[in-house]
């Protein structure tokens, strides 16, 4: 049987913390710039949700940690997803200067995937 002490279990807990802290920060490589008018490549939108958006909602968008929505049956529109990434909900944190808005946008799409996956 494995026994914590107190400070294996702060420092397990910090860790963790740390962890979710991340989860949104300005200094992520997940926000490459896609140019002036120009659409991100598949690739970058899929990479930008994988940093940002998995830890909650898992790569099918079915994971629903943190109280996340379960994405595969969302019916939002396109418009309304693209807010709710921009602004933030809940505890999931804004991306609004932190992605480019074409990545926004490109997510907000690549999420609509997730309904068709059923």
């Amino acid at each position: 049987m494995i026994s914590l002490t107190r400070t294996g279990i702060g420092v397990l807990a910090g860790f963790f913390l740390l962890l979710l802290s991340q989860c949104g920060t300005a200094d992520s490589p997940a926000s490459p710039s896609s140019g002036a008018g120009k659409a991100p490549s598949q690739a970058a939108v899929q990479r930008a949700y994988t940093m940002k958006c998995s830890l909650c909602h898992g790569t099918d968008g079915r994971l629903m940690a943190s109280k996340a929505p379960d994405l595969s049956k969302s019916t939002m529109s396109i418009e309304e997803r693209v807010a709710i990434i921009a602004y933030g909900k809940g505890t999931m944190p804004p991306q609004k200067g932190i992605l480019d808005p074409a990545i926004i946008r490109g997510i907000a799409d690549y999420v609509g995937t997730f309904q068709d996956a059923k």
